[in-house]
């Protein structure tokens, strides 16, 4: 849990607190014991493109990332700092969900 003080983990992310908040909701329920782990894979999935990963811009300059392979989800915002990274339960249906609600364009 987070103590207040800022962490390296949560530097790629909106806010501390935010880094914080999805670590404890979507960390252990997508295999990581520890924050450093979360961190290192939501990093690393950002930072990834093509292979088959889905991507949308939304309309409010967002990208939106999904694997089908790994079933990764996650929302960069315009900054490039990560808004939220999880496992949908609905996997592609999800990210399709999302591109009708605030898509603009597909990138690839």
């Amino acid at each position: 849990m987070g103590d207040g003080r800022p962490s390296l983990w949560g530097i790629n992310w909106t806010s501390d607190n935010n880094f914080w908040d999805h670590f404890e909701r979507h960390g252990e329920e997508m295999g990581f014991d520890t924050p450093e782990q979360y961190s290192t894979a939501a990093s690393q999935f950002a930072n990834n493109s093509g292979k088959g990963i889905q991507e949308f811009k939304a309309k409010n300059g967002s990208v939106y990332k999904y694997d089908p392979k790994t079933n990764e989800f996650m929302i960069i915002d315009k900054n490039g700092k990560i808004v939220t990274y999880f496992e949908p339960d609905r996997g592609e249906q999800y990210f399709e969900d999302q591109f009708i609600d605030y898509g603009d364009y597909f990138i690839s």
